[in-house]
């Protein structure tokens, strides 16, 4: 299927969602009601919707991908309590304690988790080799170093600004890291690299 006609359907994640409710209160801490996850799944598509007409986005990635989904864009949103994360294609609508996310942070991370999914299409070789190349690198930041390559680029082009977590101090262990050899090795070098093998 061409990205033009691609779209992202949200799904409400009710199974994934109970759980993390049970898992969370448990700990003591505050976990959204249903209502509240549900108001934010028509929140977060008509957010969606209208910055992807405006910006193009699913476009822009499969443009600078080079790639098409092999899958389907189904996007499972749940309450929070766990992090966001592309396979499968899981959003927390709320942070901690229940707090609703900002429509910045909504958009950077759906748009960082489709890159995942756009980025393990078909790529196999190109992989091989960030293996070997960033073989003393931990693997988290391998795998985001051509992502926030790619997320730089496209945030500059579209928004003209940078992604959030290249202001961020509280990244997991490997995404600083990857975001230290973007800058170092600059984010054009990286794509250029990674378009040589597409």
């Amino acid at each position: 299927m061409p990205a033009t006609q691609q779209s992202l359907t949200f799904i409400y994640a009710y199974p994934f969602d109970a759980r993390m409710r049970t898992i969370t209160e448990t700990n003591g801490e505050l976990y959204p009601t249903i209502e509240v996850v549900k108001e934010q799944i028509g929140r977060v598509e008509t957010l969606w919707n209208e910055t992807n007409e405006k910006h193009t986005i699913l476009l822009e990635l499969s443009m600078v991908t080079k790639r098409v989904p092999e899958r389907n864009l189904e996007c499972f949103v749940f309450g929070g309590g766990s992090s966001s994360m592309s396979t499968p294609f899981l959003l927390a609508a709320c942070g901690r304690n229940g707090e609703l996310k900002t429509d910045q942070k909504l958009i950077d991370t759906i748009i960082h988790e489709l890159l995942h999914i756009f980025l393990v299409t078909n790529n196999k070789p190109y992989w091989m080799s960030v293996q070997e190349q960033f073989c003393n690198e931990e693997p988290a930041c391998r795998n985001h170093i051509l992502l926030y390559a790619l997320l730089y680029d496209v945030y500059q082009r579209l928004f003209s600004t940078e992604p959030m977590d290249f202001h961020r101090d509280n990244l997991p262990s490997g995404y600083g890291r990857a975001i230290e050899l973007v800058k170092e090795l600059g984010h054009k070098n990286i794509i250029d690299e990674y378009h040589s093998f597409v």
